[in-house]
């Protein structure tokens, strides 16, 4: 390779597919904190106004930590496009510590485990070759299980809800899925390397093509909403209810 040749990392793609894959990237973004805080509304039984003021913060949240991912200020960040989402086990962590105490309890338990993050930081990337991958492998793959059945709710819903396993909405998770399966595997070049936005805009347009989304819906609310400081109310801080969660930060 000659100084003159630009790595495929580091290569500055035509702007249609730079439009179209970042598309993409911001639409698979999106669709994480949605799905967690719906999610967490569910579980919880969050009112309406409550959950949009949830939704608010979690993206000015991601949208913070992805800039400081991106640009890496002060040192903070990899300089790297990463886009920052919710986990899911600090989620799944968030709603069992709240069903066993109460809101303002997670809250703090939130507060508490990223101030422990930023402390304990140094010493664990210290201390992670000390780690075995089968350990780390292990762990992942055990979240991993755990996310099919939390994310799984939000598709079939709570037991003993209204619409609880509603044929059409797991119908249209699979009709989505297959659409992405499909899309990667018969599309060429950039229509196949886009096919999870592919998937999303065609489960979108088959949900509203049998009447199960109400895009106009979206347009009764504010164009531009700010979330509210503590709406939880002001966090209670419990050492020991904030561990599970704590542990879960160091295992990103």
């Amino acid at each position: 390779m000659t100084a003159a040749t630009v790595h495929p990392v580091d290569e500055k793609l035509p702007l249609p597919m730079l439009f179209l894959f970042g598309l993409q990237h911001v639409l698979v973004m999106a669709a994480s904190p949605i799905t967690s805080v719906f999610l967490v509304a569910n579980a919880l039984g969050l009112s309406s106004e409550l959950t949009i003021n949830l939704i608010s913060a979690t993206f000015l949240i991601c949208g913070v930590g992805s800039l400081f991912q991106s640009y890496g200020p002060l040192g903070i960040g990899a300089k790297l496009p990463f886009v920052m989402v919710p986990g899911g086990a600090p989620v799944a962590f968030f709603m069992s510590i709240a069903k066993e105490t109460d809101l303002p309890t997670a809250a703090g338990a939130v507060i508490m485990t990223g101030i422990l993050y930023w402390l304990l930081l140094p010493i664990f990337r210290r201390c992670l070759r000390f780690f075995p991958k089968l350990v780390i492998g292990t762990m992942l793959l055990l979240v991993s299980i755990n996310l099919i059945k939390l994310y799984g709710s939000v598709i079939i819903g709570q037991p003993g809800t209204e619409g609880y396993a509603r044929p059409a909405n797991v119908g249209l998770a699979l009709v989505t899925i297959l659409i992405t399966v499909l899309c990667a595997k018969f599309l060429k070049g950039t229509f196949g390397q886009i096919s999870v936005m592919l998937g999303l805009i065609g489960g979108a347009l088959v949900s509203a093509l049998f009447g199960l989304t109400n895009f106009f819906a979206a347009l009764e609310g504010p164009i531009v909403s700010f979330p509210s400081l503590f709406p939880f109310g002001v966090p209670t801080f419990d050492i020991l209810a904030s561990l599970p969660s704590s542990f879960s930060a160091s295992f990103p």
